[in-house]
């Protein structure tokens, strides 16, 4: 037998693995737990991390300022982190912050929101933040979301408004430092209320309301 000049070639062999399991909004509705943030992006359930000090502090600041806006002038419903919103059959999200219309609130069911809500904001966080400016930024566009407000806690530069515009929404700019809202009736967004001052304090809510023409 003549022996080779070069070595045999060894080879690992190729495993064919199982595509990633799709999941759709019922199953998601049946299977996300109950004790940690979850969302259906693309078929797959998706657990989120525990947010940082920074984006908790942001979410209830916002959600008292608008929340209690929101009541004052009997617009509509303000909702939390915890609400499934059914976006498509295999996209079901939990907004950081939703608003539904009065309007509207035939929508908000017992364990959903079964359409889009009129504004949502998202807080962004290091692990979230692709998905945020990605695929959930295009299908709040597609299910109808008049107003997405995508918030860097850590500053304006990574912060993005969008408003409806037709069948898109279009990233706005502040005037002023103001963002005039157009789901929120006369609501102004001051922007710099986003962020915490030299003394690392957000702005008192209470201060924030009266600004914004609430009797309190």
């Amino acid at each position: 037998m003549t022996a080779l000049a070069n070595p045999p070639v060894r080879r690992v062999e190729t495993v064919e693995m199982e595509p990633p399991k799709r999941y759709n909004h019922s199953d998601f509705l049946r299977l996300a737990p109950e004790d940690t943030k979850a969302e259906l992006i693309d078929g797959e359930i998706i657990l989120m991390p525990t947010p940082s000090h920074i984006h908790e502090r942001l979410q209830v600041f916002l959600i008292k300022v608008i929340g209690l806006f929101v009541d004052c002038f009997r617009l509509g419903q303000v909702l939390g982190s915890r609400t499934a919103v059914h976006i498509s059959e295999v996209d079901t999200y939990e907004p950081d912050i939703l608003f539904v219309s009065r309007e509207r609130e035939h929508i908000i069911q017992e364990r959903e929101v079964t359409a889009a809500p009129d504004l949502v904001i998202e807080i962004l966080s290091g692990s979230t933040a692709h998905h945020d400016r990605g695929r959930k930024r295009e299908n709040y566009a597609r299910a109808g979301v008049r107003e997405l407000w995508i918030i860097d806690p850590y500053g304006a530069a990574g912060t993005q408004f969008y408003q409806r515009q037709g069948n898109e929404l279009i990233e706005v700019a502040p005037v002023n430092g103001i963002i005039h809202s157009i789901a929120l009736s006369n609501f102004k967004l001051n922007v710099n209320w986003l962020w915490a001052n030299e003394k690392d304090q957000l702005p008192n809510p209470i201060d924030v309301l009266k600004e914004l023409g609430v009797k309190i």
